[in-house]
Order: structure tokens, then sequence, then C-alpha cells
């Protein structure tokens, strides 16, 4: 399995756990960033770790202590 199929295949898994856990209104506010975040992965233009990494430094931004 190639590293294209292998990240395609990891983002359809966690869509799954998005779809399960969140409302279809969160779910559809966040497709957009969503769908460009892993075109970005993708394309080589970030790695996940970079995108985990911006992702989680704004839910912190968003949920101060």
């Amino acid at each position: 399995m190639t590293n294209t199929a292998k990240l395609q295949d990891a983002f359809r898994v966690a869509k799954g756990i998005v779809d399960h856990e969140f409302s279809q209104e969160v779910v559809d506010s966040c497709r957009e960033a969503d769908e460009a975040r892993q075109q970005r992965i993708l394309n080589g233009e970030t790695t996940f770790e970079q995108e985990d990494d911006a992702l989680m430094a704004e839910w912190r931004r968003l949920n101060p202590k």
C-alpha cells in the first residue's frame, strides 16, 4: 500500500469517527478546512505532524485554561 493510499485510508477512518461523534452541522462547517488540510498533506505541502500541531494550537487558543 502506498503512502498516499495509507493516508487516504486514515482520512476515511477519521471521517467515520468524526461523523459518529459530532452533529452533521459541525461536520459540515468543518468540511472545507478539513479537505484543504488533507490535500496539503497529500500534496506534500505540509506533514500530518505540522497540521496536527496547527490544530492543537488553534484548540488551545479557543480553549484557554
